[in-house]
């Protein structure tokens, strides 16, 4: 269930994440067999026998939470074991990014060879994405890969800080190390991701997120000042990069909130893109004297080899950005409308054509709702109107020209009949602007709803990724449960929707 309203432009977090087993300390090795005098080597393999039986042995009395940590322990003793230099830690890199690559390249999902190819372009330029600035910054946050230089838009920590009188907590133990079985790399179109280059159990930490420790109440007038210096107003819409890095963290001494900004400042954690089908959650521990806590990414089921790691942000139930949602939606539908009405009228105009068969007044009606090409000096048509045409076009069932540009992102969102029944009805009952949300059609809402979460400045696009959401299934909107769980009418939707992985 998706956390609590934590305060607008802040990642909410949902905290029920599963518990995490402390790990067992591995088992001490027995004395060198007496052979190794007259056989080189013996030692060192009789070593790795025993130390292969402990572990196995080991797990199988585990849960899989304590698999998860001891992997981590493995993982990064194993890095830690070869000499900490640029070459080595390059070498390491290559190798995991080929091996990704590779893996999405053989795998028939819909846009895995996107995925492999943006992953084979790092290797490709490893001679500048993969340089000593960015190992620099993964030997600063515990990371056991070269950062690429593209992705170098941060200060790196071990530790956050404390800013305006705010103290870190230390409780909870030392900072959690980052995972040494993931990996930051290119993952279109969010940018950058977060890719697990082994397989991950249900309840393994992969590192604490890290970020400076601000007042909520002057991380939101800077966040205003920054809006107006760079827009003439401090409008809530659209967001601004700047203002979405930052987790709620508590009430904070004052109560009036904490928040841990990592746009800044921060690790491998803020590389952690939002899904609708997330893998990992964020879990809150070490609640410090000043009512402020720490973050942890916990994994809430096992995680292949090539996936990214995921969560959901949640934006979608904080009060204020869903109201800023329904705005834009309401707005993007009535400049919309005068355009949906010619639709109307010039398909209804169609249909009263005579025609000597079947198919050519498909053809007919076809060609009234396809949009023509704007007049010189004229905005285009909006994604929502286009989508919509091209809906009703493919209800009306005639062939037409291929088209030279894909379908859009917002066609999954719409049902071509229902699409043609609302035009065909708009031009004998026309349709008046819609004063709020509700006003919208059935018809459309979907497809303004995304609209408006995308002027906003919280789309989803996790579906185009098969790293990110393997079965393509997405809402458009960071943080919204699927449409087939929610229709997004209701006035109370953290109470009337389930989430749907």
């Amino acid at each position: 269930e998706p956390g609590a309203r934590q305060g607008p432009r802040t990642r909410i977090r949902s905290l029920l994440a599963p518990a995490v087993g402390r790990r067992r300390p591995p088992q001490g090795a027995r004395a060198q067999c007496s052979i190794s005098v007259c056989m080189p080597g013996w030692p060192q393999l009789q070593a790795k026998r025993r130390k292969f039986a402990a572990s196995a042995l080991l797990k199988r009395k585990m849960t899989g939470a304590e698999v998860g940590e001891m992997a981590a322990a493995e993982a990064t003793a194993s890095v830690a074991a070869v000499p900490d230099t640029f070459e080595v830690a390059r070498a390491r890199t290559l190798e995991a990014l080929q091996e990704l690559a590779s893996h999405w390249r053989t795998s028939s999902v819909q846009g895995a060879e996107a995925v492999a190819s943006a992953l084979a372009g790092v290797v490709e330029d490893a001679e500048t994405e993969l340089d000593e600035k960015g190992w620099a910054w993964s030997s600063a946050v515990g990371l056991a890969f070269v950062l690429p230089t593209s992705a170098l838009r941060c200060r790196p920590l071990l530790q956050s800080e404390g800013q305006e009188g705010l103290v870190v907590s230390t409780l909870g133990g030392s900072i959690t190390p980052t995972h040494g079985g993931i990996i930051v790399a290119p993952a279109p179109p969010c940018g950058h991701g977060v890719f697990a280059t082994a397989a991950l159990p249900e309840g393994t930490v992969l590192g604490e997120y890290l970020g400076q420790a601000r007042s909520y109440e002057i991380w939101c007038e800077e966040i205003k000042s920054r809006k107006r210096d760079r827009r003439g107003s401090d409008a809530c819409v659209p967001f601004i990069p700047e203002e979405l890095y930052a987790a709620w963290t508590g009430g904070g001494p004052k109560g009036t909130g904490v928040v841990v900004d990592a746009f800044w400042a921060g690790n491998t954690m803020r590389f952690i893109n939002c899904s609708c089908s997330p893998n990992a959650t964020f879990n809150d521990f070490g609640r410090s004297f000043q009512d402020h806590y720490r973050i942890q990414v916990v994994t809430t089921r096992d995680i292949l080899q090539g996936e990214q790691i995921s969560v959901n942000y949640g934006w979608y139930y904080d009060d204020a950005t869903l109201q800023d949602v329904r705005i834009q939606a309401t707005e993007a539908f009535n400049r919309d409308l005068p355009a949906l009405c010619d639709l109307a009228a010039a398909l209804a105009s169609a249909a009263t054509a005579t025609l000597d068969s079947e198919e050519g007044s498909k053809a007919q009606r076809a060609a009234a709702i396809r949009l023509p090409p704007p007049a010189r000096g004229d905005p285009p048509p909006s994604e929502a109107l286009r989508t919509l045409a091209e809906a009703a076009e493919e209800a009306v069932g005639a062939a037409g020209p291929p088209r030279k540009a894909p379908s859009s992102f917002l066609r999954r969102f719409v049902d071509p009949r229902a699409v043609l029944a609302f035009l065909e009805a708009a031009d004998a009952c026309p349709v008046a602007p819609a004063e709020c949300y509700r006003g919208i059609p059935d018809a459309v809402w979907p497809v303004y709803e995304v609209a408006g979460a995308e002027i906003v400045g919280i789309p989803c696009r996790c579906g185009m990724d098969p790293s990110l959401n393997l079965k393509g299934l997405c809402s458009g909107i960071i943080g919204r449960p699927l449409q087939v769980a929610c229709d997004g009418r209701q006035e109370d939707i953290a109470a009337s929707s389930e989430w749907i992985s």
